[in-house]
């Protein structure tokens, strides 16, 4: 037996008890993260367009539209939340290699409720797909040398399959075969055609890294298992292990279950504050602090260098969407320069077309830093330098690194976060009551209250 099983053993026989309070807490902060931008995903074009394709696959109602109401099948409302839950590009990350909230919490869910899951079952479930996931996309990082020719964040479904699967009860054989039918269920490592050399890849892909599809396949690998197809197993073992077939050049084994159980990944999520590919916020807050610090107006600017990893995938100087602005680092330092609040609104076509925003890209040079390309691959450290030239001929500059600069956003920042969202589409009232039961979700023994509280009440249909 290899990693898989270890991994499905752990999962088979863990339990509530054996969670810490951190990671109870930090289950709920993340099923907030993500409730929070799925109902604001309804905001999006993209959002309402995947939800008008689950409504066309529907299928039994067994499982709720996050913000809409509509009771699907399991695996298709975990495609509909899922996608809503990354249409604004606003959810999480975990050390910047896996974004395990929008699948943990969408196939957890949508299994849950059907289920009537308890809200302890629904947070060891959570934190047992994180755990999972992140051991999983740590482990198998190419080398700098092949990050540069494949990359991407396939290894997503195994944290639905597994957050899915506890809740179903299924022992370590069955989750050994829905791993293995994760793994095949899984896309191609096409990051670098979604957000790859701008020339070749703009306008974007608006199904993004195909993160809905991910949700329903990795719903259907535990169900799957559970209504009994088997084999397949130990599919992250060996050298034609899953590191493999996502394009990878080496897996560290031993770190993909080294202290398992001695702690727990979750509490190290980071939730986004600034709705972009993560790889932006280091130079946006950089580019915000040198603004802050020495009063720098728009007007003042004459250049704006930003030095850090892989440039040409975010060197966007003329996004024409809300998609292609996400990846745009230059778009990302002119919101810094005109002081934009952090919110969606940053890609509103007002924003986007703004003539003092489109002068400003101008002013923004990109340059490539091979070292900090090796320590995101190597360290997943994320540095970058941003250099102010001043009409003046006053340069001031900075340095930063996340995670080691990242900005403090810990739950009243969530808390916020959640309120702004939630508020494009939910009254106030409601709004309180939603954040008061994810607080108290411990405590909660079915989870149909809380979907309940996230439709808008013109859709409700039941008391």
């Amino acid at each position: 037996m290899g990693v898989t099983r270890d991994l499905a053993r752990f999962v088979a026989q863990a339990a509530y008890s054996d969670l810490s309070p951190a990671a109870i807490e930090a289950a709920k902060r993340a099923l907030l993260n993500i409730l929070g931008n799925c109902v604001a995903g309804h905001r999006t074009r993209i959002g309402r367009l995947h939800v008008e394709m689950a409504l066309d696959m529907g299928g039994r109602e067994q499982a709720t539209v996050i913000g809409h109401g509509a009771r699907l099948s399991m695996p298709v409302a975990a495609y509909a939340n899922g996608n809503l839950a990354f249409a604004l590009d606003y959810e999480d990350t975990l050390r910047y290699v896996t974004h395990p909230g929008f699948i943990t919490c969408s196939s957890g869910l949508a299994v849950g409720e059907h289920l009537h899951s308890s809200g302890r079952e629904l947070i060891l479930a959570i934190a047992l797909g994180y755990e999972v996931v992140a051991r999983i996309g740590l482990s198998m990082q190419p080398t700098p040398e092949r990050g540069k020719m494949v990359w991407g964040e396939q290894y997503h479904p195994f944290a639905g399959a597994v957050t899915a699967g506890k809740l179903l009860g299924l022992d370590e054989e069955q989750l050994d075969a829905a791993f293995g039918i994760a793994g095949t269920y899984a896309g191609v490592p096409s990051a670098y055609k979604y957000f790859g050399v701008v020339a070749q890849t703009r306008p974007m892909r608006e199904v993004k890294l195909g993160w809905g599809w991910m949700c329903m396949g990795a719903t259907l690998a535990a169900l799957s298992a559970q209504r009994g197809f088997g084999g397949g197993h130990g599919i992250l073992d060996g050298e034609q292990g899953f590191y493999v077939m996502a394009g990878s050049d080496r897996c560290d084994f031993e770190r993909m279950t080294r202290d398992l159980g001695e702690s727990w990944m979750i509490v190290d999520t980071e939730h986004k504050i600034y709705p972009s590919i993560a790889r932006n916020h280091p130079p946006y807050f950089a580019t915000r602090a040198l603004v802050d610090e020495h009063n720098i107006q728009p007007g003042d600017v004459q250049r704006v260098t930003v030095r850090g990893m892989q440039i040409r995938l975010v060197d966007d100087y003329d996004p024409r969407s809300a998609v292609d602005a996400q990846f745009s680092l230059p778009h990302a330092v002119v919101m810094a320069l005109v002081r934009e609040p952090l919110s969606p609104d940053m890609y509103s076509d007002a924003r986007l077309f703004d003539p003092l925003v489109r002068s400003l890209l101008g002013c923004v040079e990109l340059e490539h830093d091979a070292d900090a390309d090796a320590l995101f691959f190597n360290q997943q450290r994320l540095h970058f330098s941003v250099r102010i030239q001043l009409k003046s001929g006053q340069t001031v500059s900075r340095d930063i690194e996340f995670p080691r600069d990242q900005p403090r956003f810990g739950k009243p920042e969530l808390e916020a976060k959640f309120r702004s969202l939630a508020a494009t589409v939910l009254p106030s009232g409601q709004i309180e009551h939603a954040i008061d039961l994810v607080s108290a979700l411990d405590d909660m023994d079915d989870l149909q209250p809380l979907l309940h509280a996230l439709v808008p009440p013109n859709l409700r249909s039941t008391p």
